[in-house]
């Protein structure tokens, strides 16, 4: 279905041009085939407390684009660092390097909960301002090209490293601030859905909601830009509702932008050097698992040992990945063999077609490798490992096969 947008009124809410069911209040539902953000808010006069000496409201809502930033096994993470003294370093350093890079990029930070940030972007109250579209979805993709900034002072501290998701999101929030406080709080729908999006983000990655999509697709500058991919939706209302949901990423071509050597350390001004050019000295590796605790076990092993690692638990977003971006910056693939709709060897097929010196590990609970290395021709035994694996015997093959 091809969505057409339409404004509907003075809060600037993009709907299908279709016709919509009613929306009745109490136990009805609404039959609409996706659910936006609209969809579900109610009139702020019918939701507002009473007690408003309490949580006094300012006097209009706005719809602006939302982006939240969370740590992905954050709870894993923090628990294997032990001194209080090195978590408070291990969130300064995280926490300092996201919100700063935010902020040059005109958004606003509302909180941090944890280790996730809430920040919007005011300039996106016009829907027909291109630049500040634009200028969200580059805040996003600094933030993913920070990671290996904030990832290299985890490493001089002796913390572990780690991995995000970014969520982002076009629509109505309200506004409010607490009696004595000079710091404002968003809240809403449009809050409630970006928050649960973020869990539909793979690592390292970002995912869009479909008010937000819609209004980027309705740029032609960004036809040649961002390339967008549907992940599902997100299911609300016991089932009821579906509001369709998109990764995003950069279209494969060649941009070098000028750093500034008196800003940035060395290893900042590496991530700006064009495509085909490994800056780093760590190893980069591709590493895909269905499973999520071989997959995060696998990984912890290779970070730990000074690897740079890409992981993703869906095979295809991890096609997609490597197709769209620069192939050669990966020095080995590591994969699980018994995967949903992409198994390890088509994966691995696919991935030589792109790059006929593809370097692939393939991991494996299976106790077949005599047979695998009879069925599929070039496969070497060194290019197996059985999991589960211990930590030591998997590097030594890491590096065995990264020669």
């Amino acid at each position: 279905m091809v969505a057409h947008l339409t404004k509907t009124g003075a809060d600037s809410e993009f709907e299908d041009n279709k016709p919509q069911s009613n929306m009745v209040e109490g136990n009805e539902t609404v039959s609409s085939e996706y659910l936006t953000p609209g969809t579900l808010k109610l009139s702020s006069s019918q939701n507002r407390q009473n007690d408003t000496d309490q949580i006094p409201l300012t006097e209009h809502s706005e719809n602006v684009c939302l982006s939240i930033i969370d740590i992905v096994g954050s709870t894993n993470i923090v628990s294997t660092i032990g001194r209080s003294k090195d978590i408070r370093k291990f969130y300064e350093i995280y926490l300092n390097k996201i919100t700063n890079l935010i902020k040059n990029y005109r958004a606003k930070i509302i909180k941090t909960v944890g280790d996730g940030i809430i920040s919007y972007f005011p300039d996106t109250e016009d829907t027909s301002d291109v630049k500040a579209f634009e200028n969200v979805l580059e805040c996003c993709f600094a933030q993913i090209d920070e990671r290996s900034s904030i990832n290299s002072m985890l490493t001089e501290q002796r913390l572990p490293t780690i991995r995000y998701r970014i969520s982002v999101d076009f629509g109505k929030v309200e506004r409010a601030r607490l009696e004595g406080f000079e710091s404002e709080d968003l809240f809403g729908t449009t809050v409630n859905v970006c928050s649960k999006m973020n869990l539909f983000a793979p690592p390292n990655s970002i995912v869009v909601g479909n008010d937000f999509y819609r209004i980027i697709k309705s740029f032609k500058q960004f036809q040649d830009t961002y390339s967008f991919h549907d992940i599902g939706s997100y299911h609300c209302g016991a089932g009821k509702f579906s509001y369709p949901l998109y990764s995003v990423s950069k279209m494969n071509q060649r941009q070098v932008t000028r750093a500034n050597p008196i800003a940035y350390s060395l290893l900042e001004i590496n991530k700006y050097v064009g495509n085909g050019i490994k800056t780093s000295l760590m190893p980069k590796i591709l590493l895909i698992d269905d499973e999520p605790d071989d997959l995060f076990v696998l990984e912890e092993y290779l970070r730990y040992d000074g690897f740079e690692v890409e992981s993703f638990p869906d095979p295809r977003e991890a096609l997609r990945h490597y197709e769209n971006g620069d192939p050669s910056s990966y020095d080995l693939i590591i994969c699980d063999i018994r995967m949903p709709e992409i198994n390890g060897f088509e994966l691995y097929y696919k991935l030589k077609s792109i790059n006929d010196n593809v370097k692939v590990l393939f991991a494996t609970c299976l106790e077949i490798v005599e047979e695998i290395l009879a069925l599929i021709p070039g496969i070497q035994s060194e290019q197996l490992v059985q999991k589960p694996v211990e930590k030591e015997s998997f590097i030594k093959i890491v590096k065995k096969n990264i020669g």
